[in-house]
């Protein structure tokens, strides 16, 4: 087996070529990813999508993020998630996007922006790692399902 990692932005065009057999990063299966990008397989995993902030922005809610500077990987349901729910709750924000995960959360750990948003699983993990996880609250809405299955190639499915 060979592993190859890839960023976000990188999973459509690397399980369409052919580059490799198994695309198992997280990938919410959705019905425009079902039609171009490839064959997806049994759901592993349900999750959604959450927001992280400092504990002492006092924040409850994510409704408290109107005109917050929020943090995401591009390339990502994560990103339209984002800007469906501030349009749909009528509320600002600033979206600081970047090509790979890694530098989400440097950016928001060196308060580049107040808040990031990802799938609830990888926040808990992340925070986690922070050297003060209690710092930081994960807070309660879930503003998406997602359910994260791994693809293979079209016409690949053996």
């Amino acid at each position: 087996m060979e592993l190859v990692p890839i960023t976000a932005s990188e999973r459509r065009p690397t399980i369409q070529a052919g580059e490799v057999d198994l695309l198992s990063r997280n990938v919410s299966w959705t019905s425009t990813r079902d039609v171009h990008w490839g064959n997806y397989t049994t759901t592993m995993f349900y999750d959604g999508q959450g927001f992280i902030v400092p504990t002492s922005t006092g924040f409850t809610s994510a409704l408290d993020l109107d005109g917050a500077t929020v943090c995401v990987t591009s390339g990502t349901t994560t990103e339209l998630n984002l800007a469906d729910f501030f349009r749909q709750n009528g509320m600002a924000s600033e979206t600081v996007v970047f090509e790979d995960t890694a530098s989400v959360y440097s950016a928001y750990e060196s308060e580049r922006c107040g808040a990031t948003t990802s799938d609830q699983s990888q926040l808990a993990t992340v925070r986690s790692g922070f050297a003060g996880p209690s710092a930081h609250e994960i807070l309660p809405e879930t503003i998406s399902k997602e359910p994260l299955t791994p693809v293979v190639s079209q016409g690949d499915d053996q």
